[in-house]
């Protein structure tokens, strides 16, 4: 007769984790770039079963770009933008390996350590972009309508989280993780630019105010500049904005599940 052990309960994982984030949008010209990488951190409360988990995270992290860094056909564009993010998200990840049991385990001498694993979920985020005028003074772009908006954007949005990642067992109760999560967003304004053309700047200025006419066209803040206020694009509406972060994460078991026993030969 032989002794096998069966772990039929879930494990209940509290994770921290810290990377960089990066945006997809107007003011970048390729889609996944290292360039202007900021920092994002992330706490995390996942209920486990050995190969299908549920995540709640809480993520914050700062998101940027600027025409200066943008590809060359954008450099006398000339605009620029920042934002903090918050994020809270609920996903479900599919493990291709159950890595989360003791590894005394009576079945199994030598049981896996690293497992690949995907998700996909629902967030909801929130971002408000700035810019610094040419007196260096922060200003916040939504208030202004800097595009002729009639009705603010809503600084609040719904996101579709997805990714892949790998984790690794230290121990019975700590796990190592990398991923890499992409953000399909359904809004074109996390960097207040989304119009083809630029709105005649007399008519915003008397519709909104000079703040936002010369927040809105400034590539007249280049001496000699070229880039033409009739013929040059100020963005493109057809396509949304999105962002994107590796994480590394640890994470500590919360409760420890005792093993259920059968016999069988």
């Amino acid at each position: 007769m032989t002794i096998n052990a069966c772990y039929s309960q879930a494990e209940w994982f509290v994770s921290a984790g810290i990377g960089p984030i990066n945006y997809v949008g107007d003011l970048r010209d390729k889609r996944f770039t290292t360039t202007g990488m900021k920092l994002n951190g992330s706490v995390d409360l996942t209920y486990s079963t050995p190969y299908i988990s549920g995540t709640f995270s809480l993520t914050a992290g700062k998101i940027g770009a600027t025409d200066a860094q943008n590809g060359p056909k954008w450099k006398y564009r000339n605009l620029s933008f920042q934002s903090m993010l918050y994020e809270a998200a609920v996903r479900g990840e599919l493990n291709f390996k159950d890595i989360t049991q003791p590894e005394n385990a009576f079945n199994n001498e030598n049981p896996d350590k690293f497992t690949p694993y995907i998700f996909a979920g629902v967030a909801l985020f929130h971002y408000n972009p700035y810019t610094f005028d040419q007196s260096g003074k922060k200003v916040y772009l939504q208030p202004l309508g800097t595009e002729g908006e009639t009705t603010p954007y809503s600084l609040w949005q719904f996101a579709i989280p997805f990714g892949i990642g790998v984790k690794y067992a230290l121990n019975s109760t700590t796990l190592i993780s990398a991923e890499f999560n992409v953000r399909k967003t359904f809004t074109d304004y996390i960097d207040d630019v989304s119009h083809f053309h630029y709105l005649d700047t007399v008519a915003l200025a008397a519709s909104h105010g000079q703040e936002a006419a010369s927040l809105s066209y400034r590539a007249d803040e280049i001496p000699n500049n070229l880039y033409n206020f009739y013929d040059g694009y100020r963005g493109n509406p057809h396509k949304k904005d999105g962002y994107y972060s590796v994480m590394v994460k640890i994470s500590f078991q919360l409760f420890t599940s005792s093993p259920k026993f059968y016999y069988g030969y």
